[in-house]
């Protein structure tokens, strides 16, 4: 029976391309009823494919991840149970497709709405290994799904024990949850979380660890991920020679695998960089150039954090009256904006402290971390 049961998903998952591509061809009102009108696409691969999709694009097209996910719920819910596939894996294929959907409820700043689809998703997973073991793996893939909700909600503990779950199994569990490029990955959103619990050393080591695990052609994005994070954070922590030393290598890869975006934050990197190597000018230059980008992009928080980092070289060199205007200017940003009044608050006690002419370096980047943690509660998607 077994081999039946894996020639069929075998079969599935090699036809899946060919289908997404075919469904992916109607206009996206029309996939809908096209899914529903044609037996043809009741495939178990087509629903990990979307499932697989959405995830990937998430970060960048939320809308579209939501619309591919939605498919994947409803090619779950066509798939029958009992036949070839036990009604028991079929539930499991539910519960991943609805993790998906609220992971792009979460990306799009829906916390309420990613609660209610991981609440869907865990009562398909009950029901389907109430009888039944993870038949096809897909218990860490939920796990790591779920973290960043917990994450968003502030509820660190739980999302670090949730990744640590996924790690664990991506390493050590059944043969079929065994992957360690997926545990690497897990180890980014990891440090993430350690980073927000002000823990960057145990984040620093979290990413180096997930550089000895990840395969790049599998993904070759994270490793551009893993390396700006890694020189993110060596630079918030004073670590600037460690963090220069990594930046040729972060160059050539954001020039062959990076974004417009990407290069913007590298730019922004490599300008805290040379703030605090001493290179003022050169600090400035790229520095305002990201900020400016961000402004004209409709991005008060990120430009406000560049700010930060920008006033630095003029606070060091004693110019004070510059310091004022960039916090004048971006108080003004912000209330030009809809930004969470926790937000604005910090943005005005440095602005009061730079009138005062007693803001220091370590008061901006203690505003740029309460500025971060508000961040969280914004709809800008991660």
């Amino acid at each position: 029976m077994f081999g039946l049961i894996d020639a069929a998903l075998a079969r599935s998952r090699a036809e899946a391309p060919r289908l997404l591509a075919e469904l992916a061809s109607f206009d996206p009102p029309d996939r809908l009823a096209r899914l529903h009108a044609d037996a043809r696409f009741a495939s178990w691969g087509l629903c990990e494919l979307l499932v697989q999709r959405s995830c990937q694009i998430a970060p960048e097209q939320a809308s579209e991840a939501l619309h591919f996910a939605d498919l994947a719920v409803h090619v779950a819910d066509m798939i029958p149970g009992g036949e070839l596939f036990e009604e028991q894996w079929v539930y499991q294929l539910q519960s991943l497709a609805w993790a998906a959907f609220a992971n792009a409820r979460r990306v799009q700043g829906d916390l309420s709405g990613a609660e209610r689809g991981f609440e869907m998703s865990d009562f398909w997973w009950e029901a389907g290994t109430a009888a039944s073991e993870d038949a096809l793996g897909y218990e860490p893939i939920l796990l790591d799904l779920k973290a960043p909700l917990r994450t968003a909600q502030r509820r660190f503990p739980e999302a670090l024990k949730l990744l640590d779950q996924a790690v664990a199994l991506f390493l050590e569990g059944q043969p079929e949850q065994r992957d360690p490029h997926l545990a690497g990955r897990s180890l980014i959103s990891k440090a993430y979380v350690l980073i927000e619990m002000g823990d960057s050393e145990a984040a620093v080591q979290a990413l180096k660890k997930a550089l000895g695990l990840i395969v790049p052609e599998r993904d070759p994005r994270l490793l551009l991920c893993i390396r700006h994070n890694l020189v993110d954070n060596l630079s918030k922590m004073g670590r600037y020679t460690e963090a220069a030393d990594l930046l040729p290598e972060l160059r050539a890869l954001a020039a062959t695998q990076g974004s417009a975006p990407d290069r913007l934050r590298l730019r922004w990197v490599e300008g805290r960089v040379a703030a605090g190597l001493g290179d003022h000018d050169h600090a400035r230059q790229l520095l305002t150039d990201v900020r400016q980008t961000f402004l004209a992009d409709g991005n008060p928080y990120d430009a406000a954090l560049a700010t930060l980092d920008l006033v630095i070289p003029y606070l060091e060199e004693g110019k004070t009256a510059e310091v004022r205007a960039l916090a004048d200017e971006m108080v003004t940003v912000f209330r030009d904006h809809d930004v969470s009044r926790e937000a604005l608050a910090a943005l005005l006690l440095f602005q009061e402290a730079a009138r005062r002419e007693t803001a220091t370096a370590a008061l901006a980047r203690e505003v740029a971390a309460s500025l971060t943690r508000a961040c969280i509660h914004s709809p800008s998607p991660r």
